[in-house]
Parts: structure tokens; C-alpha cells; sequence
């Protein structure tokens, strides 16, 4: 069985008029795992994470670190974590290096002069480590932020948006940085509300909606296209052809014809097993097909679709 280094169970935040930012949320993160905290903004990931890392208190539930609870043994908890809550904050007239010892001088235990050359390495700043940090790009700042983070050595490393401003260049150099510490045993907690970054990043991802955690899934799974559900096809027909096509299929029980596109492409849906009799049909009316494409649903299709999905039950439960 994989380590636990994370686990949080019925984590709840309520403000003002007993409203709930977090409503009872619940998941583990396992050693060496990259785990995405996903959601539309305003779902709860940020006070989600602010509560993990101590900066606010929780209403209710509990926050265990390598099996320590926060609550009674936070500072052993939080010597544990390594985190960058938005973007990280530097002394511009300092350089990189300088900024990572003030930031040792503040860590509860002391850090060797070995540690400082490790992370640099880690996070590849040694080119630009003692240069001063207004000079830096924001990505080479997102690296020193996640250098300075992992700097007293923590199990955890926790992440809000990280890739806010950074170019595609550093989103995939961030990306990278984060495989090689799981590689290496740390495990990280991601949010972001975008699903393109958590599909390259993460094994697996926590989708919140209106505070609630409505799915934990892995990346492969929301991958996977369940051939027993209808599937969504593409037919390439020749132009002249296509409204013949259209009332042919119309007619046909097992068949919905969605739309059309570009003139000579048909867009229908029908079960899996049932696609070989739709393209015999179409034969044996003389239509000519160029092309049958199985057309899967997005992960964006999916992320929506489960969202969707979570609100139309939050709001069944409050009324």
C-alpha cells in the first residue's frame, strides 16, 4: 500500500452567516504523487490550500502531514510543507541567492550550505542565482519561489496557480521540476483551473465545485471513452450527398443526427455497437463515405460535464 503523506478528511471553512467557502472536503495524496486541486474559480481551492498550510483556521475537520495532525503537532506539520500561496514574493534588489538564505535564517532548523546548492541545481538557477532578482523573468521567479519552498527539505510541496503568467516554455520547464521531485519522493499539490495543465501535470486530480469535492479521479481515467455510452461520429459524405444522408439516418430509431459541417460532413450520435449497420445503411443507399470518424469527448467535455453534473446536485441538496 502507497504512503499517505497527505491526508485531509471533512475540511470545512464556514465565514459569516454560517456560509461555507469549504464544505466537508476529503482526499488523500500519496508519496512521490502529483495531485491536482481542480475547479472553476471561486470552488474553494485557495482556502483549501490556505488551510493545509496553517494560514487560516479551519472550522471543522482534520489535516494530517506524514500522520501527524495539524492541530496537535503543528509545527512538526509545518516543517513538513514547503508551499507558495500565488506568486512568490522576493526582494527585487537581492540576488537569488541572498533571497534563499534570508529565507534560511527564517527556517526553524538550521540549513547546510550543501542544501542552498542542491535546490539551486533542483530548480537549474545556478546561471543566474546571484543576479539580482528584478532582472529575473517571472518564470526564473517561479523557480526560485519553488527552490526557496523546497529548501528545509519538506515531504510535501504545495502549489496555488503556479503557472499564472509563466509562458509555455515555463509552464513545461515547471512541469518538469515537479516529475523530477516526485521521482524523488516529494509529493505536490497543485490547484488551477485549467485542465490542460493538470492532464500534463498530475497522476491524479480532486475536482471541487461550489466548495465541495465532487470527484477524485486519475488522468487516465478521464481519458478513457466508455464504449457502452453513445458515441459522437463524424461522417465525411460527398456534399450532394448529405441531405439524402440526413433524412436517411433521421429515420433511423438508434441514431441521432446532431449537425452538419462545412457542407459535407454529417455529425450523428448512436451507440458504439451500432456504428457497422449505420455505415451499411449508408452503402446500400449509394452514398459515398470518404471518412467515419469517432469523434471523443474532450477532457474540457468531461471537466464540465462532471461539474455540471456536481452543481445540479449541490443545488438538489439545498433546496
Amino acid at each position: 500500500m502507497s504512503e499517505i503523506v497527505l491526508d485531509i478528511s471533512n475540511l470545512t471553512k464556514r465565514v459569516q452567516k454560517n456560509k461555507k467557502i469549504v464544505d466537508s472536503a476529503s482526499f488523500q495524496m500519496k508519496k512521490g504523487e502529483i495531485l491536482g486541486l481542480l475547479g472553476p474559480n471561486g470552488a474553494g481551492k485557495t482556502t483549501t490550500i490556505r488551510m493545509i498550510v496553517g494560514l487560516i483556521k479551519k472550522t471543522e475537520g482534520s489535516v494530517k502531514i506524514n500522520g501527524r495532525d495539524l492541530d496537535e503537532e503543528g509545527q512538526a506539520c509545518k516543517s513538513e510543507v514547503g508551499a507558495i500561496v500565488e506568486n512568490p514574493a522576493f526582494y527585487d534588489y537581492m540576488s537569488g541567492y541572498k533571497n534563499l538564505q534570508q529565507y534560511g535564517r527564517m527556517a526553524k532548523k538550521e540549513i547546510p550550505p550543501e542544501r542552498y546548492e542542491e535546490v539551486i541545481e533542483l530548480v537549474k538557477l545556478k546561471h543566474a542565482i546571484n543576479d539580482k532578482v528584478k532582472k529575473y523573468s517571472l518564470g526564473m521567479k517561479q523557480r526560485l519561489g519553488v527552490a526557496q519552498a523546497l529548501l528545509h527539505n519538506p515531504a510535501v510541496l504545495i502549489l496555488d496557480e503556479p503557472t499564472n503568467g509563466l509562458d509555455p516554455k515555463g509552464i513545461r520547464e515547471l512541469r518538469d521540476y515537479l516529475r523530477q521531485l516526485a521521482n524523488e519522493g516529494i509529493s505536490t499539490l497543485v490547484s488551477s483551473h485549467l485542465l490542460s495543465e493538470m492532464q500534463l501535470m498530475c497522476d491524479r486530480v480532486v475536482i471541487m465545485e461550489q466548495g465541495k469535492i465532487i470527484n477524485v479521479t486519475t488522468i487516465e481515467s478521464l481519458n478513457e471513452s466508455n464504449e457502452t455510452e453513445d458515441q459522437v461520429i463524424a461522417l465525411r459524405l460527398n456534399a450532394s450527398q448529405v441531405n439524402k444522408a440526413n433524412d436517411l439516418l433521421n429515420a433511423m430509431e438508434t441514431v441521432t443526427v446532431m449537425e452538419k459541417e462545412n457542407g459535407h460532413i454529417l455529425v450523428v450520435k448512436t451507440s458504439y455497437d451500432h456504428i457497422p449497420t449505420l455505415n451499411k445503411k449508408l452503402v446500400e443507399a449509394a452514398i459515398d463515405i470518404y471518412a467515419i470518424e469517432l469523434r471523443k469527448a474532450s477532457l474540457e467535455d468531461k471537466f464540465l460535464a462532471l461539474t455540471a453534473d456536481g452543481e445540479a446536485k449541490l443545488q438538489k441538496e439545498a433546496e
